[in-house]
């Protein structure tokens, strides 16, 4: 495996194709690459003279899966699922690779290794340099692939040829007019143009936290070469790909989407409910009709599971079930991780792990939870990462980052995994209670017990947000790269809870948001990733808060679903009805979106009402209180005040836990008004209406999946 690939090689190659590059041009381009970061347009003139006869143009193939949830989700049954999921990977990852070792053979190799030319490939996108004459129909191959092996996914890729001092400087000649770079004394003089300041100053996005301002010029040039990198490339490929996408004849050959007519006297896919069924598959005593689309997503989910395809492969022929797609799937990763860490992990150290299988469906997962029959998933995405990427200067860079935020998800999630669980045994055989069905990139979906929910979402967040923080700080190192420190802001949690005291002392360069959502085994998962869809939502809408403030960790978001029934519409309109939870809301009844220390604090100060055994009876009519005093908070604070009092013993875990912990404000935060339970929502100098908050609801909420 090329752990370094030499970029100045692979580029010099793509440009000479299908010769071999001389010396003199891997000089010039080892000198465009190396160049500085913030030249005038004499120097920038004087490094494209150096380039003179050589060949300067080489293309950039953007794509991959696009549409994923609704190929993934579209059946209801876990393997299914997980089959989708996989083949997926599969392709972007493995396939990608193929195409371009055809393409491009490398000499003394054997298997699939990656290929040098690909700089990533994961997450269900890829990105890989090409000779421009191959752009095109490379692009195109890749498409025919994803159709090939998946019948029904959509996938898109897109193919631009760019300029050799493009690569190291963004976007620089404008087809219209050429001869003629667009560069940083236009940029200035078009920023006093109102008209055209309104689009320059979304293009050229400022740092984060940095207000825009057209009228200090440090700032402005700042922005202009924070812009003009690789990275802009990539947003140029990005933007023909979602045009590509909507636009089927957009760049490229027409994109034809897959489909398959139901016919009146068809009979239906048991799975799809969509398409013909064209194959009877006998599943223990269950006889299941299905498409070929779905029958290929339970082949593949019965393969990674390690369960005998049966007769299934051959009702598939001529289709083969790829030899290797066995040997990536994320059992043969998680066994291959406790292998490597068989005397840190806990997990690595019990030995029914030796005897597990995958969990066969959702209710082999809620069989290890408690209570029993509950799920959760948890749903994470990084924050502000696509504009960290598209401020990357070489493509080496963007290579070292990308690596990085694979390797660290997958770390962080089989670690968290990996402390918080244990084999269990269900209906005499031992599985592993949880399944992934994705980690790409900075994205993760997770099936878990439901009691183990929370904890695991806060290790994978501290886990990741430390080590992605302390990987980039080695890259920047070694290489130009924009790092952030995060700045401190006032958080709502003053207990003394080690896991948020560790959690509020970091300080990440990139933060992780997520939606956690508790539900019932048998609820409908298309329901359930919706929600936890929405919970995401909501949290990265308080990380980009957060962000303009200077503080860049990670925000969570969760939901206990105790009845289908209970969301009728979205999260939203049920807090706005059940919560009071909008806007302009002077008593809010939650909290949420929680930062990570807040969160870790919400658990803690649920652990210790469970440890002093507080009386739940009593916790619920304060709850029903809450609700009923609408007029305004001062009735429910003298109500709680008066039940904390009858408390006697208990009375102190209440003020130390709840009062001090949330109610009152520590010495470095803004003066304001709180009222146990309630605590101001704004800072006593900015209040023009009092505002409140409490976090009664979200305790009790998930006071159930809290263990003690």
């Amino acid at each position: 495996m090329l752990n370094r690939p030499d970029y100045c090689r692979i580029i010099a190659e793509c440009l000479s194709y299908p010769g071999q590059p001389s010396d003199e041009l891997l000089n010039v381009v080892t000198t465009i690459l190396n160049a500085g970061s913030q030249p005038s347009a004499a120097s920038l003139w004087e490094l494209n003279n150096q380039i003179g006869a050589h060949p300067r143009r080489l293309a950039l193939v953007y794509g991959g899966a696009t549409r994923i949830k609704s190929y993934v989700f579209e059946a209801p049954k876990l393997p299914e699922i997980r089959g989708a999921s996989a083949l997926l990977d599969w392709i972007g990852e493995q396939e990608v690779h193929r195409i371009w070792h055809r393409h491009f053979p490398l000499s003394s190799t054997t298997g699939n290794p990656p290929h040098p030319y690909v700089i990533y490939a994961s997450g269900g996108s890829f990105l890989a340099f090409t000779p421009c004459c191959c752009a095109d129909a490379l692009a195109t191959e890749v498409e025919r692939v994803y159709t090939e092996h998946t019948l029904t996914a959509n996938s898109v890729a897109v193919a631009a040829c760019f300029d050799l001092l493009e690569l190291r400087y963004g976007r620089l000649f404008h087809p219209d007019r050429p001869g003629q770079i667009y560069w940083i004394d236009d940029f200035l003089t078009d920023c006093q143009d109102a008209d055209l300041w309104e689009e320059l100053k979304h293009y050229y996005y400022p740092p984060a936290g940095q207000p825009p301002d057209r009228t200090d010029e440090t700032a402005l040039r700042q922005r202009f070469f924070n812009r003009k990198t690789f990275g802009e490339l990539v947003t140029i490929l990005t933007t023909m790909y979602h045009r590509r996408r909507d636009e089927r004849a957009s760049h490229g050959e027409t994109r034809h989407l897959p489909h398959y007519e139901l016919m009146p006297w068809d009979e239906k896919c048991r799975s799809s409910d969509v398409r013909p069924a064209v194959i009877r598959v006998q599943i223990g005593n269950d006889t299941r009709l299905l498409s070929e689309a779905s029958a290929r997503k339970l082949a593949v989910g019965r393969l990674v599971k390690g369960v005998a395809v049966g007769s299934l492969a051959n009702d598939l022929k001529p289709w083969n079930l790829p030899a290797d797609l066995k040997d990536q799937s994320w059992e043969q990763r998680w066994q291959q991780f406790l292998t490597q860490h068989q005397s840190d992990s806990p997990y690595a150290q019990d030995q029914n792990r030796h005897h597990a299988i995958a969990a066969g469906d959702l209710s082999d997962i809620g069989a290890a939870s408690e209570p029993k029959r509950y799920i959760s998933v948890i749903y994470a995405d990084g924050n502000n990462i696509g504009r960290l990427m598209a401020t990357l200067t070489t493509p080496e860079v963007y290579h070292q980052v990308s690596r990085a935020l694979s390797e660290v998800a997958q770390q962080a999630v089989f670690t968290a995994l990996a402390n918080h669980l244990r084999p269990v045994q269900v209906a005499r055989q031992w599985i592993h209670p949880f399944e992934i069905l994705t980690i790409g990139g900075d994205d993760l979906f997770i099936v878990v017990p439901a009691h183990k929910a929370f904890d695991i979402a806060i290790a994978i967040a501290q886990l990741f947000e430390q080590e992605l923080t302390q990987r980039f700080k080695q890259i920047a190192a070694s290489a130009s790269l924009n790092l952030l420190e995060s700045q401190s802001i006032p958080l709502r949690y003053n207990g003394t809870d080690p896991v948020a005291a560790a959690v509020r002392s970091f300080r990440p360069a990139a933060g992780l948001s997520a939606g956690v959502l508790i539900a019932q085994e048998n609820t409908p998962f298309f329901l359930v990733r919706d929600l936890v869809e929405e919970l995401l939502k909501k949290a990265k809408k308080l990380a980009t808060t957060n962000a303009r403030q200077g503080f860049f960790g990670g925000t969570v978001d969760f939901m206990v679903l105790k009845s289908v029934p209970m969301v009728s519409d979205d999260i939203t309109s049920f807090r706005a009805e059940a919560l009071r939870d909008t806007d302009d809301s002077p008593q809010r009844l939650t909290a949420r979106p929680y930062t990570w220390a807040e969160f870790a604090g919400l658990l803690a100060t649920v652990r210790e009402l469970k440890r002093a055994q507080v009386p739940r009876s009593q916790l619920y009519r304060l709850r029903s209180i809450l609700d009923r005093n609408r007029e305004g908070v001062f009735d429910s604070a003298l109500e709680y005040l008066y039940t904390r009092s009858r408390l006697h013993r208990l009375s102190d875990v209440l003020i130390k836990h709840v009062d001090y912990a949330w109610c009152y404000p520590s010495p470095n935060q803004p003066q304001r008004i709180h009222v146990p339970p309630w605590s101001s929502r704004t800072p006593l100098s900015r209040q023009v209406k009092p505002r409140y908050e409490t976090i009664w609801a979200d305790m009790l909420e998930a006071y159930e999946f809290v263990a003690e």
